[in-house]
């Protein structure tokens, strides 16, 4: 969904212009990001053939050698950080085509298309108190809503929640795509996640200003814990300290203490009772982290572990963070 994208295949040909010769297999991700950065502070007129070509080739699975070396490294530091790899690099074909999908939108009276006119088409939810919504513009390209749309719809299934984890920035949209959604049967829960603010500053990365606190920075910062000690002080901060919506800045000694208070909790001798007994235990902790739509909200899980009346790391719970 995020490569049948105006915004990555852009950035994609920008790089093939500038760099049509550029080894990308071993390139830095922090040399990549900057291109990205100065790729966006230029203006420049786009060039719709080009791009069409460049959206045909990447809903063919074709990914830019650049994205797929991005690729590569946000893997490496998953997997340190013990997050399963959903399949970033593999070729999964969006469920429905472009062309059905608007079909079925407009079938149900969702769609205000003025492309026989030469103009965009819109996705109305004015029936709902919203306002249009551009899904392609008059120049023929998508935004980034149409892909979601293409792979979510025909997956709806009786039974099936969809969860959607978005930059609470685009929550117009995705209260948007909830409905849409819920139009075709589905169920949904949203969760909007906040950016983490950088000196002050909360902004997308195509502005820059994240040098020293990306994911490999972190993980290559010195200290002496241990991988698993890593990985849940990660959590313990990210989720527990910053919370889900916190306009706090990111604070390098601040992550460092939940990587040794995540140390000291794992050093503790495991709670020794019979299954049973941990079982009922962990089943008590985590009904009092479940949420109204059913699954059990991560950040109060996290929570729990912290403060004077603190949940034991049980082996299950230790499991979740490994």
């Amino acid at each position: 969904m995020a490569t049948v994208t105006t915004q990555s295949t852009a950035f994609w040909r920008y790089l093939d212009q500038t760099e049509p010769d550029t080894d990308w297999s071993r390139e830095p991700e922090a040399r990549i990001g900057r291109r990205y950065v100065a790729f966006h502070a230029q203006s420049r007129e786009i060039d719709r053939p080009a791009l069409e070509s460049y959206l045909a080739r990447a809903d063919d699975g074709w990914i830019h050698p650049a994205a797929r070396r991005m690729l590569d490294c946000w893997r490496a530091e998953l997997e340190l950080l013990g997050v399963h790899d959903p399949g970033l690099a593999e070729d999964r074909p969006l469920a429905a085509s472009a062309k059905a999908m608007t079909a079925a939108l407009a079938e149900r009276g969702l769609l205000i298309d003025h492309r026989r006119f030469g103009g965009p088409v819109h996705l109305d939810g004015t029936r709902w108190g919203m306002p249009l919504r551009q899904l392609i513009g008059s120049d023929g390209l998508p935004n980034y809503l149409l892909p979601i749309l293409r792979q979510l719809i025909p997956m709806t299934r009786p039974g099936r929640t969809f969860l959607l984890l978005y930059d609470e920035g685009l929550t117009a949209d995705y209260l948007l795509l909830e409905r849409v959604l819920t139009e075709f049967g589905a169920s949904v829960a949203r969760l909007p996640l906040s950016r983490v603010p950088i000196d002050g500053t909360a902004r997308s990365s195509r502005y820059g200003g994240w040098s020293g606190t990306t994911l490999a920075d972190l993980s290559s910062a010195s200290g002496t814990a241990g991988p698993d000690a890593y990985r849940l002080g990660m959590r313990l901060y990210f989720i527990a300290v910053l919370q889900r919506t916190s306009a706090e800045s990111f604070r390098m000694p601040l992550l460092r203490r939940c990587v040794g208070r995540a140390a000291r909790l794992l050093g503790r001798e495991p709670v020794d009772e019979s299954p049973d007994a941990s079982a009922e235990r962990l089943a008590t902790a985590l009904s009092r982290c479940r949420i109204r739509p059913g699954y059990v909200d991560p950040y109060r899980l996290t929570t729990s572990l912290l403060g004077p009346r603190a949940l034991p790391l049980l082996p299950s719970i230790r499991k979740v963070y490994a």
